[in-house]
């Protein structure tokens, strides 16, 4: 009579955060997240085991296991940061100086509000979500029921109608400048 061989037993989601939130902590700084991030990319890491942890098949260890959902925990901030800073580049030359009068935060968010009502409706979704809320096209596609290359186009689009806009803008205000 074959041995058979005895299932897995997958531990619960508090006992797996109870033993790994260190390691998994520690991982998450030694893979470059920011101090400051550390304590959501960690809650993002559980989140990610507290959906997979049925599937865990035990073919690794639990800690290489979680270690991988940390590394692309990591990754995937690296990449929401760089696009962050992409944005924020982009937009700098025409969003004027911080201010902390109301006055200038109302005409700035006014300005900007002009600008994206130059767009179309389905273009300016997608701008939105992409350039100010820093979404996936993926998760754009999924959200608004389309196809990727659909969600890329329209990106395209709305930046181009953007880039005019904002060069409406800018040489309507340089005309106006004392």
């Amino acid at each position: 009579m074959a041995a058979s061989a005895e299932p897995v037993r997958t531990p619960g989601l508090a006992e797996v955060y109870n033993a790994h939130h260190d390691f998994v902590w520690r991982s998450l700084r030694r893979l470059g997240v920011d101090a400051t991030d550390v304590e959501d990319a960690v809650h993002d890491t559980f989140l990610v085991v507290a959906r997979r942890l049925a599937e865990f098949e035990g073919r690794s260890s639990l800690r290489t296991w979680l270690f991988a959902i940390a590394m692309r925990v990591a990754q995937s901030r690296r990449r929401d940061q760089q696009r962050e800073v992409h944005h924020l580049h982009r937009y700098e030359s025409v969003a004027p100086p911080q201010s902390e009068d109301p006055w200038t935060r109302e005409e700035s968010r006014a300005t900007l509000h002009q600008l994206l009502d130059s767009l179309d409706a389905d273009q300016r979704a997608v701008f939105i979500m992409i350039e100010l809320e820093s979404m996936t096209a993926p998760e754009i596609a999924a959200a608004l029921d389309l196809k990727v290359p659909t969600v890329y186009s329209r990106l395209r689009l709305a930046r181009e109608a953007m880039r005019r806009a904002v060069a409406r803008y800018l040489a309507r205000t340089k005309d106006r400048a004392p």
